[in-house]
């Protein structure tokens, strides 16, 4: 997660649920937004990554 337009990220725990995974993501203390990235891959090297700048507007 990036609270600053993805300029800073700070990698977050991920935990399996179900059929997938979940992360908790804090919102900063501040108004602004929140910008996400995933990356995952699978077991044969197959892998995924995406960005999502200004995902969610807090405050």
């Amino acid at each position: 997660m990036s609270s600053d337009d993805g300029a800073n990220w700070l990698a977050l725990p991920s935990v399996p649920t179900g059929s997938g995974w979940t992360a908790a993501v804090p919102n900063p203390r501040t108004a602004g937004f929140v910008s996400l990235r995933v990356t995952a891959s699978d077991t044969s090297g197959t892998s995924v990554k995406q960005t999502v700048i200004r995902a969610y507007a807090v405050g």
